[in-house]
């Protein structure tokens, strides 16, 4: 029996531990920490607002300090709460190994003998939990979001006949409103993010794909100040008035404050995650995650807009319009920065080497008892559709440098958002039957666009040799 405790040791190169999970979990912590996201959000921008423009007219001044200290009293801790719950999980891994030089018992700490039936030498390491990314089904996701629209739309029209009754009202916020709330908002991000992650098939642990959609959401921390406040100001020094509500200052905010300062924001975010990227293909995924998790915030603030009044239409249209358009628009436009700076970076490290194989084991976090383990390679592969696989190599090529790829994705963003406010202001002059049916005419063109320059783009991220290869799904199926 050794008489002093087993020192730690180095993790092994390509270690992997993980513990059964369900594809919901994922799902359920993220919904937890955008909520805290979005109220960090609003408090930052409620404190640059105090500083620069308190009275919210895109004037600079005046300066409002009680609502300045209120807002940095209520910001500081839901930050603490953040670096709390996004604190490394670590764990600690005694591997015995047998060996005729070792011995039956070993002390590892003072509080921890272990006892094997035959020699062995152990090796006592702190690990990190790199239990992989799993989410639910897109199809899943997908069926959730329609039949949750549908019935809540209804429910919705139904209660207004109830609106009078104070009690049956706020019966019905709780069953109707805030579930209809959380399905609309999150839900398509979800199911794009699943559908993503499929299809390029990156390795990831949960805990990388769950930092790349925070990312996403911390970037609208900056997006947000500069769309309420430093561009308002910046436009009326330069001469515009009212900017926050003439036509001119509002057409600014759309189509240049916007799509700069939210896209520089999120090509930020994706840059910060550099240790992610070793490819402008990763770059490419990294970017669409990003780009979903700032959808995810902002997406939170349209749909709970859309049910002030317990108005069911109007829910119904802003979360489709936004689930099938703006969420998979963030998600294209920061994938193309992201391809942007992901070949940048794979330019300046040289080729990864991908030869390495994994070890992993898996264990119940309940008892801490081993489930099963390997020494071989976790094979994972993209997930692409068989109709498609024949585009492979083809298709529109992205721009390789990091500045051009970001304004590529502000002249996609500006495109969409100026585009959209121009045809409303045509709509208001116009017979009111005739501007609804012009608004929705254009949102369907864009939506068209935006999806048919999708499948143009995507088919060039892979390589013509990827088809040459068998597809091992990792359950028995080899297409």
């Amino acid at each position: 029996m050794q008489g002093a405790g087993i020192p730690l040791s180095p993790t092994p190169a390509g270690f992997a531990l993980w513990h059964p999970s369900s594809p919901w979990k994922t799902v359920r912590s993220m919904l937890g920490l955008v909520l805290l996201l979005w109220l960090i959000t609003e408090f930052t921008a409620l404190l640059f607002a105090s500083i620069f423009d308190s009275n919210f007219n895109g004037i600079i001044g005046p300066i409002d300090s009680l609502t300045t200290l209120g807002s940095a009293i209520c910001l500081t801790p839901l930050l603490l709460i953040l670096v709390y719950i996004r604190r490394p999980k670590l764990l600690q891994l005694v591997k015995a190994s047998p060996s005729i030089e070792g011995v039956t018992q070993h002390i590892v700490d003072q509080n921890t003998v272990v006892t094997s039936p035959m020699p062995t030498t152990i090796k006592h390491h702190i690990v990190k939990d790199s239990t992989p990314l799993e989410m639910p089904k897109s199809s899943h996701l997908w069926a959730l979001f329609f039949g949750g629209v549908v019935i809540a739309t209804i429910s919705l029209i139904i209660s207004t006949i109830f609106m009078d009754n104070l009690l049956i009202f706020l019966l019905l916020v709780l069953i109707i409103v805030i579930p209809a709330w959380i399905i609309g908002f999150s839900t398509p991000v979800f199911a794009w993010w699943s559908a993503s992650t499929r299809f390029f098939g990156f390795r990831l642990t949960r805990r990388e794909g769950e930092a790349m959609l925070i990312a996403g959401m911390l970037s609208a921390l900056p997006a947000i100040v500069i769309n309420s406040t430093l561009f308002p100001i910046s436009i009326n020094l330069l001469g515009v008035d009212d900017p926050m509500n003439s036509n001119l200052g509002v057409f600014l905010s759309y189509a240049v404050s916007a799509p700069f300062g939210e896209e520089l924001s999120k090509a930020l975010a994706v840059l910060l995650l550099y240790s992610y990227i070793d490819s402008a293909k990763k770059g490419f995924y990294v970017g669409t995650t990003v780009g979903l998790g700032f959808a995810l915030i902002e997406n939170l603030t349209y749909i709970m807009g859309s049910l002030t009044g317990a108005s069911g239409l109007t829910f119904a249209f802003t979360s489709i319009i936004r689930g099938i358009g703006s969420v998979p628009g963030h998600a294209m436009w920061t994938g193309i920065s992201g391809y942007g700076i992901g070949h940048y970076l794979h330019k300046k490290r040289g080729y990864p080497n991908t030869s390495q194989d994994t070890s992993w084991v898996l264990y119940d976090e309940d008892t801490r008892q081993v489930v099963s383990y390997s020494n071989q390679s976790k094979a994972v592969t993209a997930d692409l559709p068989i109709w498609w696989m024949r585009h492979v190599g083809a298709g529109w090529k992205l721009p390789k440098s990091p500045l051009f790829a970001i304004l590529l994705a502000i002249a996609g963003h500006s495109f969409w958002n100026g585009s959209l406010f121009v045809i409303s202001v045509v709509a208001e002059k116009v017979d009111p039957l005739l501007g609804i049916l012009a608004t929705l005419g254009w949102l369907v063109i864009l939506i068209f666009m935006l999806w048919y320059c999708s499948l143009r783009i995507l088919p060039s991220l892979f390589t013509p040799t990827y088809i040459e290869k068998s597809l091992d799904y990792g359950d028995g199926h080899t297409l």
